[in-house]
């Protein structure tokens, strides 16, 4: 095969080896990724916000939404493979956990003002908790919000949250840089040097 040739899963060798280079990944899941994410594309080579809402396994993931909503899009408002990638490279073994909570943090900060604020907060719990009240809610919160600050202090001295703070605050969570690895490697039983 040529440098420019395509393997049966659609990318060609100067591509994977591109992603290889940019991302880290091995080739074996650069090829895994790009057939999930064709998969997932029933519209084109890209992925719509319709593409997302229609799959049955992704709509019911309250994250899915808010992970499309922060990654960059092209023109018509669509992710591409090399978007795609890059994300998922983000949580790949060995990758800073500051990075990774970096990109966490954004997830909830919905008006990227590096302030997580508590009705920010409150609309992550309802979605993943849409079985609490609001006093509950409420209450979830205040405390939240009062540990974050406590934990992972007040940087500022202005009793807001923000990115550092959470940073250092979810640092201290036990498991959490096991919880946001995306080891392909494993997934696929592979052996990656």
């Amino acid at each position: 095969m040529g440098a420019g040739t395509s393997r049966a899963g659609g990318l060609s060798d100067k591509q994977i080896q591109k992603y290889v280079k940019e991302t880290g990944f091995a080739p074996s899941e650069l090829e895994f990724l790009h057939r999930r994410f064709k998969s997932l594309c029933k519209r084109g080579d890209t992925l719509s916000r319709a593409d997302v809402g229609e799959n049955e396994h992704l709509k019911s993931n309250p994250y899915v939404n808010r992970l499309y909503s922060v990654m960059p899009k092209n023109e018509f408002g669509e992710v591409n493979f090399e978007t795609f990638v890059t994300t998922a490279a983000v949580f790949r073994p060995g990758k800073d956990i500051n990075g990774k909570l970096q990109f966490i943090f954004n997830l909830f900060d919905y008006n990227m003002d590096d302030t997580l604020e508590a009705h920010e907060l409150s609309d992550m719990i309802k979605t993943v908790r849409p079985d609490i009240g609001d006093d509950e809610n409420e209450e979830l919160v205040k405390k939240t919000m009062a540990d974050i600050l406590a934990k992972g202090g007040d940087l500022y001295k202005d009793g807001e949250v923000h990115g550092k703070s959470f940073i250092a605050y979810a640092k201290l969570l036990p498991g959490i840089d096991k919880l946001l690895t995306l080891n392909l490697a494993d997934e696929l039983n592979l052996k990656v040097e």
